[in-house]
């Protein structure tokens, strides 16, 4: 998939309700973090995560799995449920119900 930018981005699956996300360019330079309430932002549990020309993901936000790398088309996406931030980069938990046998590992 592409930002507004042309940037490409998709999502890693790491197991069976993680997943990493990945960006190429510069947008991530220019991403903004948002908090769950006013106080100070706890970047092991945020609320969101927008990159500059998007995508723009909260909690409640939907992945497709057109979006993910191996991922093939299903009727349901996936629910962002956890969005955290490390050294390591965006990680985001997911819930999935039936959906897991739908992933094919390429």
């Amino acid at each position: 998939m592409k930002n507004r930018y042309g940037d490409e981005y998709y999502w890693e699956r790491l197991n069976e309700k993680e997943y990493k996300f990945h960006m190429t360019g510069t947008s991530m330079n220019y991403c903004r973090f948002g908090g769950k309430d006013t106080g100070p932002i706890d970047h092991s549990d945020l609320g969101m995560f927008d990159p500059s020309g998007g995508p723009y993901v909260a909690v409640g936000s939907k992945i497709y799995w057109d979006e993910v790398l191996g991922g093939v088309e299903v009727n349901k996406p996936l629910i962002v449920e956890r969005i955290r931030s490390t050294d390591d980069g965006l990680f985001v938990e997911v819930s999935i119900g039936t959906l897991q046998r739908s992933y094919i590992q390429r």
